[in-house]
């Protein structure tokens, strides 16, 4: 096997012509200048001026709140992006009255959901209920109201390094909670 690696790696160096890391196609899409040069909502805190780019309370902005991202910052960081930022409702929305209501999808989520990947796969589930606040729980004949809660109110689905990098800034510079999952 070493000698595999040193062959590759000569193979390499002869490609390049200089040493350089192998990184996944994903990894060479990256947040530049370009970028951050009219959106100064996704810089990086090591650029620019030497105060913290966030001056305003220690609590996190909220929806609602003066400090909140207007429509036109959510538009240009969904710009920045790609496409890759998305505002899902919770998935007990399908259990309760109202227009998101669905019998069907109601009964999946009670009776099959969490024995497959869905939760896994659902970008707006953080996988605990205490993080959300059981505000929107998934419950047969489900009684009140499902709110927004604890759950997010965007979720970037990011499948390149840039979406990481512009999402990242974008929360400390605008002062957002941040949920990794």
């Amino acid at each position: 096997m070493p000698c595999r690696f040193s062959l590759l790696a000569v193979a390499l160096l002869a490609l390049t012509g200089a040493v350089q890391g192998v990184n996944f196609p994903w990894e060479l899409i990256q947040l530049n200048d370009s970028h951050i040069v009219n959106f100064s909502a996704v810089a990086f805190a090591d650029t620019g001026p030497q105060e913290p780019l966030y001056g305003g309370p220690e609590c996190r902005a909220f929806p609602g709140s003066t400090d909140w991202p207007t429509g036109m910052e959510w538009r240009r960081l969904n710009e920045t992006m790609d496409g890759a930022l998305l505002k899902p409702v919770p998935v007990g929305t399908a259990c309760y009255p109202g227009p998101s209501y669905d019998v069907r999808r109601c009964q999946y989520l009670v009776r099959v959901a969490g024995s497959t990947r869905f939760y896994l796969d659902d970008p707006l589930t953080s996988l605990t209920q205490w993080t959300q606040g059981n505000t929107c729980l998934v419950a047969l004949n489900a009684q009140g109201n499902c709110t927004q809660g604890g759950f997010p109110v965007y979720v970037v689905n990011a499948t390149n390094v840039k979406q990481i990098q512009a999402a990242v800034n974008f929360a400390r510079n605008k002062n957002l909670r941040l949920i990794v999952k």
